[in-house]
């Protein structure tokens, strides 16, 4: 076994998540303890640096972002190499799925109704304020406000794990 850690920024990742639990919790605050628990990335960083500092060199912990997915293919190349994935097997374009578990239908909602990656959905040009103004029609002040938090305080976890990420070179 290798462990893979995919991640996506905080700004993008967390308010995806919290759209997610909408579908299938009643109460959606950001404050109640299962959704909370779910936007960090400390979680994250501490069973990558587990792995890091207890699996062998050939099982060592890999990291792919979400955007180098999306625009890096290089990258994706890479990470098969490096944990013995055949590149070639790695799908850009796919057929429509529909899940019938409709929580998982929730969850997976955007991949499954794609045929290939979406351009454009990356962090590249993030502007965290702008999206705040999002978050603030989509949920309220209160709710923006503990999301911008949560990804402020997400930010150092991310970039520790970015700077851990496999780049294709």
């Amino acid at each position: 076994m290798q462990p893979i850690f995919q991640i996506r920024h905080p700004a993008l990742m967390f308010p995806s998540m919290v759209r997610a639990q909408a579908s299938i919790m009643d109460d959606t605050s950001t404050l109640h303890p299962i959704l909370y628990s779910t936007l960090t990335l400390r979680h994250s960083r501490a069973i990558f640096d587990w792995y890091l500092k207890n699996a062998s060199s050939e099982r060592k912990p890999r990291v792919i972002d979400a955007d180098d997915i999306m625009n890096n293919p290089a990258a994706v190349r890479q990470l098969c190499f490096q944990t013995g994935l055949d590149p070639e097997a790695v799908q850009y374009e796919w057929d429509e799925v529909h899940e019938k578990d409709p929580i998982m239908a929730r969850f997976k909602s955007t991949i499954n109704a794609s045929k290939g990656i979406i351009k454009g959905m990356d962090a590249r040009s993030l502007d965290i304020e702008a999206e705040k103004t999002k978050w603030t029609a989509e949920w309220g002040e209160e709710e923006a406000g503990n999301l911008e938090r949560y990804v402020k305080d997400a930010m150092p976890d991310y970039n520790y794990l970015l700077s851990h990420r496999t780049r294709g070179e």
